[in-house]
């Protein structure tokens, strides 16, 4: 009880030196992302592509699937992404990923959580409340230990805890790959291939759920579902904090070219 007391005081005292703000904007406030940031959020409007969640264009028609999907080959069995890769929200992971800020995995990942609370039941979703297991999408070793940290990993344990679904390292990342920001589809496709190994038996007979802060082409997703299936994963759908907007959408116009 007394240790607890003195944390409690430490943390008064700290917070009366170093008032709390906001990670993205720095307004005071206890909150890692505050309310008016939250707000900010772009969510991804329907229509959606049924398999990697993509946003389709308004029309008299429309498709069930993107384009990319009907061109190619998807190792999971569906994607999902808690809100657009711009504004308050890219700032967010930006933050987050390149800047050691820790106090944002908590509201990254409830995006997280909010978007499978809020994935209709099949046909019309996917089956991402009826996940086995969570499982993020590592980091190579020497960029784990450059960064510091995996934020995969980060956010998987922090969903973990809210949802209360058990996470599993099932997947170990074997090629230390350049970095995919800046890259072409196609080159994504080459440069991160077979770049995952499944970890033992830990995936066999589950219904695997990837955690990932950024879904950019799919080409990281697909080859993490690939490993896990691999390793006996019965399906693999991918998750993550944020996608880019497609190029027809207003919100495009304001990633520059390196932003994914």
């Amino acid at each position: 009880m007394s240790a607890l007391l003195g944390r409690g005081i430490l943390q008064s005292l700290l917070d009366a030196l170093y008032p709390p703000r906001c990670e993205v904007c720095d307004t005071f406030g206890p909150e890692a992302l505050c309310p008016h940031c939250r707000a900010d959020v772009l969510p991804l409007d329907p229509p959606t592509c049924r398999l990697c969640g993509a946003m389709l264009p308004r029309g008299p028609v429309v498709r069930e699937v993107c384009g990319a999907c009907t061109k190619a080959r998807r190792a999971y069995d569906g994607a999902r992404s808690a809100g657009m890769h711009v504004g308050t929200l890219r700032q967010a992971v930006v933050q987050f990923k390149f800047h050691n800020r820790r106090r944002l995995q908590e509201p990254l990942a409830r995006l997280l959580a909010e978007c499978i609370a809020a994935e209709p039941e099949p046909p019309a979703g996917l089956l991402l409340r009826m996940a086995d297991v969570l499982v993020p999408i590592p980091l190579h070793p020497k960029r784990r230990d450059w960064r510091g940290f995996d934020q995969a990993l980060l956010l998987g344990t922090e969903l973990s805890r809210m949802i209360g679904l058990p996470l599993v390292v099932g997947l170990a990342r074997t090629r230390d790959t350049t970095p995919q920001i800046g890259l072409t589809p196609e080159e994504r496709e080459a440069n991160i291939r077979g770049a995952f190994a499944p970890v033992g038996d830990a995936l066999a007979g589950k219904r695997v759920l990837l955690i990932d802060d950024v879904y950019t082409t799919g080409a990281t997703a697909n080859q993490a579902a690939r490993a896990a299936k691999e390793g006996g994963a019965t399906t693999a759908h991918v998750l993550t904090v944020s996608r880019p907007p497609p190029p027809w959408h207003p919100a495009a116009q304001t990633l520059e070219p390196g932003d994914v």
